[in-house]
């Protein structure tokens, strides 16, 4: 008898462990999903950090708005095109959804992500973002969707 109680009870204690794994191994699965997935369209040559985006659509991937925020950035083929950083994020948004972007150099160039639904804005060019909050007329709106999951 004690030693199918003893069976009994190191099966249990099998089983919460495995449970308890799985409980784990799936939080963490979830954890890596990324957090936000916007579309957009660009309709001339724009750079974007270190990277030179062509005109096109794309996505972005952001696995969170927290500080620093990653954004993965794919073509309409899904091909990892840049990886960008965002080491600013402002809580006051109250435009609609859009990428920033003002001219640097001859060139367009993102400065910002406006994600209204969320009140945040990450910032990727501070200079810029600052020269465009002082001349409005300056800066260029993309408009951002959500994209489904």
């Amino acid at each position: 008898m004690r030693n199918s109680q003893k069976m009994l009870g190191s099966e249990m204690l099998l089983a919460a462990l495995f449970a308890s794994l799985l409980y784990v191994g799936t939080s963490q699965a979830q954890a890596a999903l990324p957090a936000y997935t916007l579309k957009f369209t660009l309709t001339s040559e724009t750079r974007w950090g270190g990277s030179v985006l062509q005109a096109g659509d794309y996505t972005i991937t952001l696995g969170s708005t927290a500080t620093p925020a990653f954004g993965i950035i794919r073509n309409r083929q899904g091909r990892t095109v840049a990886i960008v950083v965002s080491k600013i994020r402002n809580e006051q948004a109250t435009r609609k959804s859009a990428l920033l972007l003002k001219e640097k150099e001859g060139q367009l160039c993102v400065h910002s992500l406006v994600l209204a639904g969320l009140k945040t804005v990450l910032v990727y060019d501070p200079v810029l973002a600052r020269e465009s909050v002082l001349e409005a007329r300056a800066s260029q709106a993309v408009p951002v969707m959500w994209a489904e999951k």
